[in-house]
């Protein structure tokens, strides 16, 4: 069995305890005894003021792969964002076990002229999020040799609704078409969910810190915290997946005193905890 932790979109940068919460995490990753972390992407800024965040992690005793997010790269370009977070490339691969796991970078957008990665500073007319042809051709070739994986991406590789998942979703659901694709992960939404297309799993892991709202009633309210920093542990053996979530709450300001009525935003469930669930390999 392979045990492993999964958080994501903590946002240090918003977060008046955000060491603490990724303290938190880290403690029940030890407690838990899992075999890797897994950071969804939005950790923090990648800057000095938050170098000891990854000095945290990196001496955790606990191997973490990161994800790249849109606030990893919201005013850096890839290759600082990739120097903070310690990684050689922004897409890879690893196995654990008798699985290959697959972290991809979803933070492309795509114009007339061509493909790029964010951020896209002139704000040019663009289809975003995007998984570029590249990293689709490198992606069939992780598939090709027959063995169980398990993806992770920052944006919804399914989620509709417009800049949450990916453009061209089709295109990777064709990929995965008779491969053994166990589950899909992602954060991005400050959200869960769970959705099922052709056999594959996708699970969305909402924020490790809070629901981001941006309607603007009062406007000074943007983020509203929840009092848990939110997070799953994943066990995949050879009958099924249990994702082991937890209940939360409101820390202060609840969606109800912004005007926020529907707790189904943007294709995800906002109420403050990470879903659980129990996946069959047979389903």
């Amino acid at each position: 069995m392979i045990r492993f932790l999964v958080f994501g979109d903590l946002h240090l940068e918003d977060c008046a305890d955000g060491q603490e919460r990724l303290e938190t995490i880290l403690r029940h990753a030890r407690e838990e005894q899992v075999d890797f972390i897994v950071s969804l992407g939005d950790l923090c800024f990648p800057t000095e003021q938050f170098a000891h965040v990854m000095a945290m992690l990196n001496s955790c005793g606990i191997p973490v792969h990161h994800t790249i997010g849109n606030h990893d790269v919201q005013e850096w370009d890839i290759a600082h964002s990739l120097r903070f977070l310690g990684k050689e490339r922004p897409y890879e691969a690893f196995e654990a076990g008798e699985y290959k796991f697959i972290i991809l970078d979803t933070c492309y957008w795509k114009s007339e002229q061509g493909e790029y990665h964010f951020p896209n500073r002139n704000r040019v007319p663009s289809a975003y999020p995007v998984l570029p042809e590249e990293q689709l051709t490198w992606l069939e070739e992780q598939l090709s040799d027959g063995k169980k994986y398990i993806v992770f991406s920052h944006m919804s590789l399914v989620n509709p609704f417009a800049h949450r998942g990916i453009a061209n979703k089709e295109a990777v659901q064709r990929l995965f078409a008779g491969k053994n694709v166990l589950l899909c992960m992602n954060g991005h939404d400050h959200g869960s969910d769970l959705k099922w297309i052709n056999g594959v799993p996708y699970c969305t892991v909402s924020s490790a810190s809070q629901f981001c709202w941006w309607g603007g009633n009062p406007p000074e309210v943007k983020n509203l915290f929840y009092r848990d920093p939110l997070h799953v542990i994943v066990e995949v053996d050879e009958n099924e997946i249990r994702i082991h979530g937890m209940e939360s709450e409101f820390a202060g300001l609840k969606p109800e005193d912004v005007g926020v009525t529907d707790y189904r935003w943007n294709g995800v469930d906002v109420h403050p905890r990470a879903q659980s669930h129990i996946l069959s390999r047979h389903e």
